[in-house]
């Protein structure tokens, strides 16, 4: 699941690059908030770490000699604040950036309030869903293996030492 989401990510943000690529575009879209949202923001924050979180969701059994995920309802969840705080911070990004919001620039009157406001909520989506996938694995692996992670390991298994 995370996987398709993944190339849900990367399918929306391609287009937006190749929209951006069109010189007459160009012209409008360039330094605007249309840039960063729905092709970066999208392509990274949904398109590369949906894919990273696949990967981590598969290999999490064979690294941790098959311990069982903490919470299938977690996971679940995980993935679809992930996919609507990404796809949505994108778009609203993408909206203020098509109404003429330039990047980099702060703007004081309130123009552009409800599109970033409403880009934030997204955000704190993600942050949600981070903190929730975060919290799956902790339980799946426990503190201690977490921790466990950090400290040296004292091998008492000689055959694995290279000769002396």
């Amino acid at each position: 699941k995370f996987l398709l989401g993944g190339l849900l990510g990367f399918a929306l943000a391609v287009p937006a690059g190749i929209m951006q690529a069109d010189v007459g575009l160009n012209r409008v879209l360039h330094n605007t908030q249309w840039i960063i949202g729905p092709h970066v923001h999208v392509a990274i924050l949904v398109g590369l770490t949906m894919t990273l979180y696949a990967a981590i969701y598969l290999l999490l059994p064979i690294l941790t000699n098959g311990a069982k995920l903490y919470s299938q309802k977690l996971a679940n969840l995980h993935f679809w604040l992930h996919l609507f705080g990404g796809i949505g911070m994108g778009a609203f990004m993408g909206m203020a950036g098509l109404k003429g919001m330039l990047r980099r620039t702060l703007y004081f009157n309130g123009e552009y309030d409800l599109y970033m406001i409403l880009a934030l909520v997204c955000g704190a989506l993600l942050l949600i869903a981070f903190l929730l996938f975060f919290i799956n694995i902790v339980m799946t692996v426990g503190l201690e293996g977490l921790i466990g992670i950090f400290k040296p390991v004292k091998n008492k298994n000689k055959d694995l030492v290279p000769a002396e």
